[in-house]
């Protein structure tokens, strides 16, 4: 029998294995304090176009790939966002724009964690956001005046104060098996069209859903993430992962589904956290 520590222990370590998936607890505090707060009686707005204009550069592959090196080069609009993110009046803000902006911070704080791994030990960077030592738990990341870790901001404040499990199609770690980056960054405004635009383009790609012959092969996001699109209380969560994928789905995929019946066999896909790096375009082909 394995120690009960030793499961925890890995599991703390490593997210590859089915139930170790961090649980939506939320963050105790004053950064949690603030956007309870905005969620209640917020109205306020937040300025996301410089990071709109990060993503519109650097972006390729339909948010599938970055160009780090690229942003490596030119970081005024990423460290400027960022700037103004770690300065937000949080309490102030509308419920939508606290979860655009929350959104938006991880993915621009995991942008920013990979151009710091280009340095003296490793000048091309790394080849996996995990190769960068406490990326997720290290609390470096300054929003609204509170220092978060990565981890604080997806489990303990996005998953489990917002309940919307469309949030983890725009949340990006910088991976190849991770759903796509946005194409612009999210806004109080259009939250709702970018989080059904995005749950569509990822659960109708076969990158991410497909047929495999009598069963149907999954993202893992799905299965370490099982309960915010099951459990009630999440946004639209249905009974099982078949039913939530169906109202996205591909023709194909929905067609297996209606003929599948309630409970059809599901596969998931291996995990590649290799670093979702693009091809660097010649200079004269890049963006302004």
């Amino acid at each position: 029998m394995i120690p009960a520590g030793w499961v925890l222990l890995s599991c703390l370590l490593i997210l590859v294995a089915p139930g170790c998936a961090p649980r939506a607890v939320a963050l105790q505090g004053q950064a949690a304090l603030a956007i309870r707060k905005g969620i209640e009686s917020g109205n306020g707005t937040f300025d996301h176009s410089r990071f709109s204009k990060v993503l519109e550069t650097y972006s390729r592959e339909m948010g599938s790939r970055f160009d780090y090196e690229g942003l490596k080069a030119r970081p005024e609009d990423l460290n400027g966002y960022l700037e103004a993110v770690a300065n937000a009046g949080l309490s102030g803000l509308s419920r939508d724009e606290l979860l655009a902006l929350l959104i938006n911070a991880y993915n621009a704080a995991t942008l920013s964690s990979i151009l710091e791994s280009f340095d003296t030990a490793h000048p091309q960077g790394v080849n996996s956001i995990r190769d960068i030592p406490e990326v997720f738990t290290r609390k470096t990341h300054r929003i609204g005046g509170y220092l978060l870790s990565l981890d604080n901001l997806e489990h303990g404040l996005i998953r489990p104060l917002f309940k919307d499990p469309r949030a983890h199609f725009v949340v990006n770690c910088a991976s190849i098996s991770c759903a796509p980056l946005p194409p612009q960054a999210l806004t109080g405004n259009t939250l709702e069209a970018q989080l059904e635009y995005a749950a569509r383009r990822t659960l109708s790609s076969p990158d991410y859903v497909r047929v495999d012959g009598d069963r149907l092969l999954v993202t893992k996001l799905m299965d370490w993430f099982v309960a915010d699109f099951t459990t009630q209380e999440f946004h639209g969560a249905e009974k099982s992962l078949p039913r939530y994928i169906r109202k996205y789905a591909s023709e194909e995929v929905a067609h297996f589904l209606d003929g599948a019946g309630e409970d059809p066999p599901l596969g998931f896909m291996d995990y590649d956290w290799s670093l979702n790096r693009a091809t660097r375009l010649p200079i004269q082909d890049m963006p302004l």
